[in-house]
């Protein structure tokens, strides 16, 4: 009887231990634009289990996915404010925040998308990318892989020429649309929500994404002709709010960088996995992959690379990111 009573005791005793910690539970809001259960939705959960073993659940991750919060920008923009803790913006869209990371998107930076995901893991990402914006109102947790992209089109695309006069969307980016007006085809800003009827109706003849995008999106339906000119491959970045770091202790910091780190490396394989499937229907879902030469391409937008070797808050991340072996 006395055993008994004693059990009892322990067992109220860790109840109210267990209610406790969860009334003292941190929770941070997550939002990204992308699907569920799709590889970054799954990273940025990823992220949230390893957050919460870490600090013994003390810190916790509600992720709000499909657009639920805002679109990209907005989500950026809500980080940036303080009022929600963490997304995932494009590779494109977050040199409109922090202008160095233009770099990435430079076109034909990066030698093949093996130097990319070096890139995503080395120092220099955080160095001059990542850590680099802490009194910009965000820091960088992690790169994501998404893909090199290439474009994408009604008819096939062969060389710079068969651009002429063609519009092409592209995402809200000064680096983008300079690559597209350069390639002599007409750049034409929209959210990425807005393709699909776009394409459509003939309102743009075009556009330019990654592989993954491209599919997941339908767009292969509306527009057949993958042209894998692998102009760009900017990753995408998974950033938190300023305020949000500042307000954890130097444990926790370190316990969201060791998260982010295991988020990354989920993401990046699973990205890589579902990448090589996604290729393997492309024949079954109507796609004509287009392998064409990058090389005329390249010496078209050229002086991209020479300009942006011009800017002080450029120049030597760009010789670092070439340097990577």
């Amino acid at each position: 009887m006395r055993v008994s009573y004693i059990a009892s005791c322990v067992a109220a005793v860790c109840l109210v231990v267990a209610y406790s910690s969860m009334a003292n539970a941190r929770t941070l809001r997550a939002a990204h634009s992308h699907v569920e259960d799709q590889a970054t939705d799954l990273s940025f959960k990823e992220f949230g289990k390893k957050l919460s073993e870490l600090s013994g659940g003390d810190l916790q991750v509600t992720v709000f996915a499909n657009g639920q919060l805002g679109g990209e920008r907005e989500v950026a923009e809500q980080v940036l404010n303080g009022a929600i803790d963490i997304s995932m913006v494009g590779g494109q869209l977050i040199e409109n925040f922090y202008p160095p990371y233009a770099t990435t998107n430079i076109p034909y930076l990066f030698r093949d998308y093996d130097h990319v995901k070096k890139f995503i893991k080395s120092d220099v990402a955080r160095k001059y990318l990542l850590d680099a914006t802490a009194d910009k109102g965000f820091i960088g947790l992690w790169f994501e892989t998404c893909g090199p992209r290439s474009f994408y089109s009604k008819k096939p695309i062969n060389t710079p020429a068969d651009l002429n006069g063609l519009k092409m969307r592209v995402p809200e980016s000064p680096m983008s649309i300079n690559t597209v007006k350069l390639l002599g085809g007409q750049p034409t800003p929209m959210s990425s929500s807005e393709v699909y009827s776009a394409l459509q109706q003939g309102v743009i003849d075009g556009a330019e994404n990654n592989f993954e995008f491209y599919v997941q999106s339908r767009h292969c339906e509306v527009a057949p002709y993958w042209n894998q000119d692998m102009h760009s491959m900017p990753p995408n970045v998974v950033i938190m709010s300023e305020d949000t770091y500042e307000s954890l202790s130097e444990q926790e910091q370190k316990w969201v960088h060791e998260a982010a780190d295991y988020a990354r490396d989920f993401q990046m394989k699973m990205y890589d996995d579902t990448l090589e499937q996604l290729y393997k229907q492309a024949e079954s879902l109507g796609i004509h992959v287009n392998m064409i030469d990058p090389k005329p391409f390249a010496e078209k937008t050229s002086s991209i690379l020479d300009e942006e070797m011009k800017k002080s808050d450029r120049v030597d991340l760009i010789k670092a990111i070439q340097a990577i072996k």
